[in-house]
């Protein structure tokens, strides 16, 4: 769907945020679930590969009405400098336009390094104010 008919769609029909449960890699469940906490956050893919890495998609905030806004910030003035003070190398978080021009975030985590970042997510998520 394109970010115009994504607009057109929301002044329609009234958005509002709920979880919901999906099968996902077992490997990338904690990241998932880690990620969720932060309530305007909604992740879209996942995949946990055979070459080290997991990685996660997702859009932040009010994503229909301001395609890139919300995500920008959450992803360039929150998380990706907190991500790589902490864990330098060991996660990478940017900021995607897809073909149909949609604006979208991957993390990808080393494999290893899952656990220190579902606990560094979580400290964040206590600590941040949206």
């Amino acid at each position: 769907m394109s970010s115009l008919a994504h607009r057109d769609r929301a002044r329609t029909h009234q958005q509002v945020w709920a979880k919901v449960n999906a099968p996902v890699d077992k490997g990338v469940a904690s990241l998932i679930t880690a990620l969720s906490t932060f309530p305007k956050l909604q992740t879209l893919e996942s995949c946990e590969n055979l070459q080290g890495w997991a990685w996660v998609t997702f859009v932040y905030g009010e994503h229909w009405k301001r395609p890139w806004e919300d995500l920008a910030k959450f992803v360039l003035g929150f998380l990706g400098s907190a991500l790589a003070r902490e864990l330098g190398d060991r996660v990478r978080v940017s900021i995607q336009v897809t073909e149909a021009g949609l604006y979208r975030a991957e993390m990808a985590a080393r494999i290893e390094a899952i656990p220190a970042t579902v606990k560094l997510l979580a400290k964040l998520a206590s600590d941040f104010s949206d």
